[in-house]
């Protein structure tokens, strides 16, 4: 069910992209909207790909376990996490996000993501905000030998080119 659900909402931030052409250039105007919370009504437009790529780079910096990734060239100096258990926001400095990575891969021998897509987004509320959302399966091989499959969608949060922040949503498979 929440995977019906997650597909909805992508589904209908795609329906939702509107664009005009004008002289065989094409301009996105508007793409999605929020419905609830203190930003409700506000809409997105399609943001930068290099945004985008910029949550994928530390997603799978996150996977090869790369703490020099984790530093001020792409992140804010402090960083907030909603992890996917718990749904309590976390707020740390850089530092501590490294040994909260190191935690996260602690019983596991590797971990192997395959993502679908990604979409980065700026609201209308905060033109300096990016939001890039993706989808993604994941393996964990425990050390142990056992294997954990995943279901994950994570929101990475962008301003001024640093990654500010990371919610996450799981779904066991």
């Amino acid at each position: 069910m929440k995977t019906i659900n997650l597909l909805g909402i992508i589904s209908i931030f795609l329906i939702g992209c509107t664009s005009t052409v004008s002289n065989d250039v094409t301009t996105v105007t508007n793409g999605g909207k929020i419905l609830g919370g203190p930003n409700a009504g506000a809409t997105y437009t399609c943001a930068s790909d290099e945004f985008g790529q910029l949550a994928l780079n530390f997603s799978d910096a996150f996977v090869r376990k790369d703490l020099d990734f984790i530093s001020t060239e792409h992140f804010t100096d402090s960083i907030f996490f909603y992890p996917e258990k718990g749904l309590e926001k976390v707020v740390m400095d850089l530092e501590t996000g490294k040994k909260l990575i190191q935690a996260m891969h602690e019983p596991y021998d590797s971990i192997t993501r395959w993502v679908y897509d990604v979409m980065p987004v700026t609201p209308s509320y905060d033109k300096e905000l990016t939001v890039v959302m993706f989808p993604f399966t994941e393996k964990r091989y425990k050390k142990d030998g056992t294997v954990e499959k995943y279901r994950f969608y994570e929101r990475h949060y962008i301003r001024n080119g640093k990654i500010t922040g990371v919610r996450k949503w799981s779904q066991e498979e």
